[in-house]
C-alpha cells in the first residue's frame, strides 16, 4: 500500500489558526486546525485516487488487450474447424451412399463428429476463458476501488489519540 504525504505543500495553503485563535479564541482556534486537516486528508486521498485511476486505466488496458488475443486466436481456431467441417461435409457428399464408397464414408462422418465434437468445446473453453478475464478484471478494480478507502481509513486513523 502505497501512503501518500503532501506535507509542507498542504499546509501552505492551510488558515492561520494561530491568528485566528488570537482574534476568536480557543474554540475558533480548534475547528480551524480541524479544517486544515480535513483539507489536507481531502487533497491526500484526491492525490491517491488519481493514481489508483490511473492503475485502473492499466488494468482495463492489459485485460482488453488479452480479451482481444482470445477474440482473435479463436476466430482463427474457429474459421479453421469450420473450415474442417465443410471440406469433411464436401467429402462426405462426393463418396456418396454406395457400398464401394461405404467405408471411406464413414471415416469421413467419424472425422466429422469429432471436429464437431471439438469445435464445440472450444467454443465453450474459449467463452469460459472470456468469462475468467472479464471477472479478474472486475475483481482488480474493486480491489483498486477498495483502496481508496483503505487509504484514507489508515489516514485518519494514524490521527486519531490512541485510547
Amino acid at each position: 500500500m502505497c501512503l501518500l504525504l503532501l506535507g509542507e505543500g498542504a499546509l501552505a495553503a492551510a488558515k492561520d489558526c494561530d491568528a485566528i485563535q488570537k482574534k476568536s479564541g480557543g474554540a475558533a482556534y480548534q475547528k480551524c486546525l480541524y479544517d486544515n486537516q480535513e483539507d489536507t486528508f481531502k487533497k491526500q486521498i484526491a492525490a491517491y485516487k488519481a493514481i489508483i485511476e490511473q492503475q485502473k486505466v492499466t488494468v482495463r488496458t492489459s485485460y482488453e488487450g488479452k480479451i482481444n488475443e482470445e477474440n482473435y486466436a479463436w476466430k482463427d481456431i474457429d474459421l479453421r474447424l469450420q473450415l474442417e467441417e465443410s471440406n469433411r461435409k464436401y467429402s462426405i457428399d462426393q463418396l456418396g451412399s454406395g457400398k464401394e464408397n461405404a467405408e471411406a464414408a464413414q471415416t469421413e462422418k467419424n472425422m466429422l463428429s469429432k471436429i464437431k465434437k471439438i469445435h464445440s468445446l472450444t467454443s465453450t473453453v474459449h467463452g469460459n476463458k472470456l468469462k475468467r478475464l472479464k471477472q479478474r478484471m472486475s475483481t482488480e478494480i474493486s480491489e483498486l476501488d477498495q483502496a481508496v478507502q483503505t487509504y484514507e481509513l489508515q489516514l485518519r486513523q494514524q490521527d486519531m489519540p490512541q485510547l
